[in-house]
C-alpha cells in the first residue's frame, strides 16, 4: 500500500483548518429535547442525548474537506450505566448494612478508577472517526495508576504545588495512548505551559473572587442577629458571583490547559523527533476570558436558555483557530490509514466495550 507519511518531515508543509460550522439555533433544538426527554424519562433517555449531541458536534466539525462522526450505540452506552448504576448500589447497600465494609468498599473504587477511565476512552475514541477512520485508544492500565495515583500523591505531597505538573502528566498519558486508525499521537516533553496556565487561572480568579470576598466580609458586618432584608440579599448576590468567578477561572483554566496540550500535540513518526502531522492553536486567552465571561452574563440572565449558545460559541472560536500541519494531503492519509486498519483487521467485540458515564 502507499505509505502516507512524509518521507522527510522538513519538507513543504501545508496547514489544514478544522471548520465548525455549528450554530446555537440549530444545537439548542437538539438540547432542549434532549432535556425535557431526559427529565421525563429520569435519566433514562441520557445515551440517547448523548449520542445526539457528539453526532451534532462532529458532523458540524470539518478538517480538510472531511468530517468527524461519532457511531455509539445508546443501547449500548444505557447498558453501561445501568451496570455501573447496579454496583455503586450494591456498594452503598453494602456500607449500610454492614459498617465495616465501608474502607474496603472505598478501597476498592480507587483501585477501579484509573480501569473506567481507561474502558471509557477507548469506548469514545472506538466510537469517534474521521473519514470512516476510527480512532482508538490503548489499554494502558498501568500508565493509568501512575498518572492518577502516582503523580496525585506528589502533588498532594508539595501541598498542591505540582498540580500543574501532575495534570500534565495526566493529559501526554491520554494523548501518548491514543491513535488514529494505526498512527499514533505523541505529546511533546515540557510542563511549563500548564504551569503558566494555572498561574493566569490563579490570577484570573483572584481578580474576581478575591475583591468580591472582602466586600461581602464588609456586608455581613452587620449587628448580630441583623434582619435587614438588603443585607441578606446582598449577601446572596455577592455568593452567587463569587461562584460564577470560580466557574469562569475554571474554565479558563481548562481552555488554557487545552492549548498548551493541543500545541504540544503530534500524529504518527513514532520514535522520530518531530511528529509529521502537527496540531496547533492560536487561541487568544483575553478572547477566551472575555467569551466565558459574557457566557456566564447571558446563561445567567436568561436562566439558562443560552446555554446551548454559550457552548457553540465557544466551539466555534476554538476549533476555527485550530489545524494540523502536514506535508501530505490529510484524505491521502486517511486512505492509506483505512487500508492498513483494515489489513491487520479492528477488534470491535469487547465484554466490557460500555460507557460508563465519564
Amino acid at each position: 500500500m502507499t505509505d502516507a507519511r512524509p518521507a522527510e518531515y522538513g519538507a513543504t508543509e501545508r496547514r489544514e483548518m478544522l471548520t465548525f460550522v455549528g450554530t446555537g439555533s440549530e444545537y439548542f433544538r437538539i438540547w432542549i429535547v434532549n432535556l425535557l426527554l431526559t427529565l421525563i424519562t429520569i435519566g433514562l433517555y441520557s445515551p440517547w442525548a448523548k449520542v445526539r449531541k457528539l453526532r451534532y458536534i462532529y458532523g458540524s466539525t470539518a478538517l480538510a474537506g472531511g468530517r468527524f462522526d461519532y457511531h455509539a450505540d445508546p443501547v449500548r452506552i444505557l447498558w453501561g450505566r445501568l451496570i455501573a448504576l447496579a454496583v455503586f448500589g450494591a456498594a452503598g447497600f453494602a456500607q449500610a448494612v454492614f459498617p465495616p465494609f465501608a474502607p474496603l468498599v472505598t478501597l476498592l473504587f480507587l483501585l477501579g478508577v484509573p480501569f473506567l477511565v481507561v474502558r471509557a476512552r477507548m469506548f469514545n475514541m472506538r466510537y469517534t472517526s474521521y473519514r470512516n477512520v476510527r480512532f482508538g485508544f490503548d489499554r494502558a492500565y498501568a500508565a493509568a495508576y501512575s498518572a492518577i495515583y502516582l503523580y496525585g500523591f506528589l502533588a498532594a505531597l508539595t501541598l498542591g504545588l505540582l498540580i500543574p505538573y501532575a495534570h500534565y502528566r495526566r493529559n501526554r498519558f491520554i494523548v501518548d495512548n491514543t491513535r488514529y486508525g494505526t498512527l499514533p499521537w505523541r505529546m511533546q516533553e515540557g510542563s511549563w505551559p500548564f504551569f503558566f496556565a494555572y498561574g493566569l487561572a490563579f490570577l484570573v480568579g483572584s481578580f474576581i473572587i478575591f475583591p468580591l470576598a472582602g466586600y461581602i466580609g464588609l456586608t455581613l458586618q452587620a449587628p448580630a442577629g441583623s434582619a435587614d432584608p438588603n443585607v441578606r440579599m446582598a449577601s446572596s448576590l455577592l455568593f452567587a458571583a463569587i461562584l460564577i468567578g470560580g466557574y469562569i477561572a475554571s474554565f479558563f483554566l481548562s481552555a488554557a490547559v487545552l492549548k498548551a496540550t493541543i500545541n504540544a500535540s503530534g500524529v504518527g513518526g513514532e520514535g522520530a523527533a518531530r511528529p509529521p502531522y502537527r496540531l496547533g492553536c492560536d487561541w487568544s486567552l483575553n478572547t477566551v476570558l472575555f467569551i466565558y465571561v459574557t457566557n456566564a452574563a447571558a446563561i445567567v440572565l436568561s436562566a439558562g436558555l443560552l446555554i446551548p449558545w454559550a457552548q457553540m460559541r465557544v466551539l466555534r472560536y476554538q476549533l476555527n483557530r485550530t489545524w494540523v500541519d502536514t506535508a501530505q494531503s490529510l484524505e491521502t492519509v486517511a486512505a492509506a490509514e483505512a487500508e492498513e486498519v483494515s489489513a491487520i483487521g479492528e477488534e470491535l467485540g469487547d465484554v466490557f466495550d460500555v460507557d460508563i458515564g465519564l
